[in-house]
């Protein structure tokens, strides 16, 4: 295989492989355990099936993603639904891979915008330099994130083990493990739900980003081989990461048990432990809270270890390093193939465009700082996520693109049912930030009925 084609393979793998697997998918492993890891096989190979699907209908017709949305599925409005969804991913992503910084630096967490800001620029400079070597950074990040998540989860494990000896926490530690492995979890209906959109979600499905790619993809490159690859390491890191929090669960345990007793340590301290303790038991157990109000969960994991178990910083280090390359990966190519896409239905020219898409992810990551608003966009892909992905597999049906019609529509259906049960499910919920999240998320839609009009004004 070409050396293109390895840097390629990498590509696709930096980007899928993101934040999620640390941030959501862990928690959906802990509470369902075995069964809960059979049925998340089902949306992930749905995923499988759709990314495949989209970059070989490029990679085959040679056409790029505008020419193949106009000429072929005539469904050119569908573009502006996707870049739009595309650029709240950039944002959600770019803010919480700029968080993780937080916690090596040493900072407050007012800084992320900051960082934020320095990441979106860092991607655009590695952008503008050569393609090649960009492709190579994203490789080593790639190796990297993969090899400082799984020593994480080993070096949190055997740390916690030989740490961890009060009863209690002991007691909490091994349930939260041996759930992990446990064929005995039990399932419910909105839990399971909110697993396939995560799973759906952290596949990157919904921004556009496979047609992209495959209108380049080399020949040669056997996509099958690359997503089997994708599909084991989704699994093997999801998995890490679910021990990483089952073990900081004893550490957070003791962790405010030792704070309670000890008259040296603030009652505020003491207490913010406890809280922490009792975030990550919640995200441990209770499988129908939301995506949205688990996904910070993952950062208590810092401050329940510092001070609990023995090298704790360098511990912290690695994890928080891992879960930033892995977002850093995902930015990059977010960025470029958001690039693309507005250069070609814009005709801007890449400096341009790049810079358009890089200030647009600038300001999304820096409202975020805001809570409300935060939860707000991170309601978008969960609550209209799956409708997303089916938009986006919607021009697929065109007989020129695939064989498997008859498949395709059945999947586009699930998505559209899964879809109006996330959306049924933010729209009631209590909290008013999440009903106007939700309705942001269906304003993401309201191009699609100009597509006449594009249509019309492009012959």
């Amino acid at each position: 295989m070409r050396k293109i084609s390895v840097l390629m393979a990498f590509l696709i793998t930096g980007y899928v492989l993101g934040i999620w697997n640390f941030l959501v998918l862990p928690k959906y492993y802990i509470t369902f355990g075995v069964k809960g890891f059979l049925i998340s096989l089902i949306p992930m190979l749905i995923a499988l099936f759709l990314i495949y699907s989209e970059a070989e209908s490029t990679k085959r017709t040679r056409y790029l993603i505008y020419e193949l949305f106009f000429k072929i599925a005539r469904t050119p409005a569908l573009i502006f639904t996707l870049v739009m969804f595309l650029l709240i991913m950039l944002g959600i992503t770019t803010y919480y891979s700029a968080y993780s910084l937080v916690y090596i630096f040493g900072i407050g967490a007012k800084y992320v915008p900051v960082i934020a800001v320095g990441t979106i620029i860092l991607s655009v400079i590695l952008l503008l330099m050569a393609k090649s070597k960009t492709l190579e950074f994203i490789s080593v990040v790639s190796i990297l994130f993969v090899l400082f998540a799984i020593a994480s989860a080993i070096l949190v494990r055997n740390q916690a083990l030989n740490t961890v000896t009060a009863p209690q926490a002991v007691q909490y530690m091994k349930m939260a493990v041996s759930s992990i492995t446990s064929f005995d979890q039990s399932l419910t209906f909105r839990g399971v739900l909110y697993m396939l959109v995560s799973v759906l979600v952290s596949f990157g499905l919904g921004a556009g980003v496979y047609y992209v790619i495959g209108s380049f993809t080399p020949e040669e490159l056997d996509l099958k081989k690359v997503l089997g690859i994708v599909f084991i390491l989704q699994i093997i890191l999801s998995f890490a990461a679910a021990f990483t929090v089952a073990y900081s669960l004893g550490a957070a345990y003791q962790g405010f048990g030792k704070a309670f007793q000890n008259p040296n340590i603030p009652a505020e301290e003491s207490m913010n432990l406890y809280l922490k303790f009792q975030d990550l038991k919640e995200y441990a157990i209770n499988s129908e809270k939301s995506p949205m109000d688990s996904i910070e969960v993952f950062y208590s994991i810092p401050e329940v270890l510092r001070g609990n178990i023995a090298h704790a910083d360098r511990l912290i280090y690695l994890l928080m390093l891992s879960l930033y390359f892995a977002g850093l990966t995902t930015i990059i190519v977010l960025i470029e193939m958001g690039s693309q896409i507005l250069s070609e239905v814009m005709q801007l020219d890449r400096s341009k465009s790049l810079t358009f898409v890089a200030v647009l992810g600038m300001i999304l990551a820096g409202v975020m700082v805001v809570g409300d608003i935060r939860t707000m966009f991170l309601v978008v892909p969960f609550s209209v996520g799956a409708l997303i992905a089916a938009v986006e597999a919607y021009p697929l049906l065109a007989s020129e693109l695939t064989r498997n019609n008859g498949i395709v529509a059945a999947v586009i259906g699930v998505l559209f049912l899964a879809g109006l049960m996330t959306l049924y499910y933010a729209i009631r919920a209590p909290a008013i930030t999440v009903k106007i999240g939700a309705l942001l998320g269906l304003v993401l839609f309201v191009p699609v009925f100009m597509n006449t009009m594009l249509l019309k004004s492009r012959r």
